[in-house]
């Protein structure tokens, strides 16, 4: 039985790119579908090869990317191209991803956002150096928390950075709603 896949209504393509069970073909013609709905749902697929994935990973809608980023299938290389998108939370994603190399959390370690520091921070990936580099932060309690309890920052910052913290406190754990609170907070007018 053959299917016109064109044919489908957009709910239906959707599903099918969700579907752990789609075949690779499938996949790819519903990568290049008009709807940034299908789209996104292939770029969340853990089925997604790599083509595909880089190909999504270029997409007009960050919606799209921003599943690229998060799909743990997704490559170092692409993350790494990923890690330098404009869009917050697309880097906020590749940030906590565990597939994202070392050397590109080493470039995130630098970013503006300190919600996206605090991912980079958590990620099991991130070198010692990388985490030492982030004890020394002056402002955001959150990433010096989350390096001091990181297995991979070195034996003494570790116990530095927990001697010196505040007993009985806790970091959040980074989400979205705490990248786009962020700005709200940064905007608003106090004068």
């Amino acid at each position: 039985m053959n299917i016109d896949l064109s044919k489908l209504e957009e709910g239906v393509k959707g599903a099918i790119a969700s579907s752990a069970f789609v075949q690779t073909e499938v996949l790819e013609f519903l990568s290049k579908d008009k709807s940034s709905f299908v789209r996104a749902n292939v770029a969340a697929n853990l089925n997604a090869t790599d083509a595909i994935l880089e190909i999504l990973s270029k997409d007009k809608e960050s919606y799209v990317r921003e599943k690229v980023a998060k799909n743990p299938a997704t490559s170092g290389k692409i993350l790494d191209y990923l890690s330098k998108d404009e869009v917050d939370s697309i880097r906020f994603e590749v940030a906590r991803n565990e597939s994202t190399l070392s050397e590109t959390l080493a470039y995130l370690s630098c970013d503006e956002h300190p919600v996206i520091r605090r991912n980079v921070a958590i990620n099991k990936n991130t070198l010692p150096d990388t985490l030492a580099l982030l004890g020394t932060e002056q402002y955001d309690f959150g990433i010096k928390y989350f390096v001091a309890y990181n297995e991979n920052t070195p034996k003494e910052v570790r116990e530095y950075l927990r001697n010196s913290l505040p007993q009985n406190t806790w970091a959040s754990t980074p989400t979205i709603e705490m990248l786009h609170n962020y700005y709200d907070y940064e905007d608003d007018d106090w004068d």
